[in-house]
């Protein structure tokens, strides 16, 4: 099975750390180790490393090269600029079809999930390798327990059962972020899984059904191709003309040719500062340079990325982020909310701190 890891995403949701240069998948958040590389270690746990793709954009290419300098240079596929995931899909399938891999099962795996049942996961990815060797003519999805009623995650609704397997479900349908009441609803109900956009499928049948879904993009994927053969300049040129659409809507809510493999995998997106002190906070802050002091201080946590001292004085359930050049304090429950900050930043200007 070939892996693709998407790692050409931005964001800024753990700002002041992550910021548009660096985003996400290249931090380190406390391990020792970029969320970027624990996802290729991943991968190596379910193929060979001579099967293990990584797929950015023209920006972070440097950033790739430095982490991972022994990955060949064709093992790194560069859209040249940020254009959704549906064209990301697709490029990344018309460059394995041009390695002639286009009946090879293909795994895309995003760069900056977390995952705290590791092992189940690896499992299930096993059989949706399974699921598209057996058939060709299909895509298979990962479907996650809802742990909690999240708004801010698409559903699935589960099917009929797909035999021969144990928890893989025919997919009813999709549902979009609910509001909070029609989450618990789902969360009650049993049969609605969180769709967390693990997509495996040979490149051959995902362009297939692209040119049905989505022909307005397939037909721009086939002039990119041509242009790959030509130059860099003309392929940016037509990469640059394809609709920015996601993958979910351009294809995978439409296509009846679509299974679910499910399971409670601990996931995480790591979309908060409050995520981050749940998930790597539990022995204590990062402080790798710096020191920091608690006076009559709880429940806090401290992400200190320079050589400074922190002090927090009669302080409680606070997060705490300082690099060289910004200062974030919040309440931890409040933390989502830094997306204001950046918002503000935007509006003010103030684009050397983003």
């Amino acid at each position: 099975m070939n892996i693709v890891i998407m790692a050409g995403g931005g964001g800024t949701r753990l700002w002041p750390l992550s910021r548009k240069s660096l985003p996400k998948q290249f931090l380190d958040l406390g391990t020792g180790k970029t969320l970027v590389e624990h996802t290729y270690d991943r991968a190596l746990r379910v193929t060979d490393a001579n099967s293990v793709y990584i797929a950015t954009t023209q920006e972070y290419r440097e950033k790739i090269q430095s982490i991972f300098p022994h990955l060949p240079a064709d093992h790194v596929f560069l859209e040249p600029e940020r254009r959704e995931t549906a064209p990301a899909f697709a490029a990344a399938a018309t460059q394995l079809v041009q390695k002639g891999q286009e009946d090879t099962p293909t795994l895309f795996m995003w760069a900056d999930h977390v995952f705290t049942n590791e092992e189940a996961l690896l499992k299930d990815l096993a059989v949706m390798q399974r699921l598209i060797e057996g058939d060709s003519n299909r895509m298979a999805i990962i479907g996650h327990i809802p742990v909690t009623p999240e708004t801010g995650f698409g559903y699935m609704k589960m099917g009929s059962a797909v035999p021969g397997y144990d928890n893989a479900f025919a997919i009813d349908s999709f549902k979009e972020k609910p509001d909070i009441e029609t989450a618990k609803q789902y969360v009650a109900d049993g049969s609605y899984y969180w769709n967390i956009g693990y997509v495996c499928v040979t490149p051959k049948f995902l362009l297939q059904e692209l040119s049905i879904y989505a022909p307005e993009l397939s037909q721009g994927i086939a002039e990119y191709a041509q242009a790959l053969t030509v130059g860099e300049e003309q392929a940016a040129a037509a990469y640059a003309r394809l609709p920015k659409v996601a993958i979910d809507y351009a294809l995978n809510e439409k296509t009846p040719h679509i299974v679910a493999v499910t399971g409670d995998y601990g996931w995480s997106d790591v979309g908060s500062w409050q995520i981050v002190k749940e998930l790597f906070g539990t022995d204590g802050d990062h402080v790798p340079h710096g020191h920091h002091i608690y006076v009559d201080s709880h429940n806090n946590y401290i992400y200190n990325a320079t050589h400074k001292a922190v002090s927090l004085i009669g302080v409680s359930n606070a997060i705490v982020v300082v690099t060289e050049d910004a200062v974030l304090v919040t309440n931890a429950d409040s933390s989502q909310k830094v997306k204001e900050v950046v918002q503000k930043l935007e509006q003010d200007n103030k684009h050397q701190y983003l």
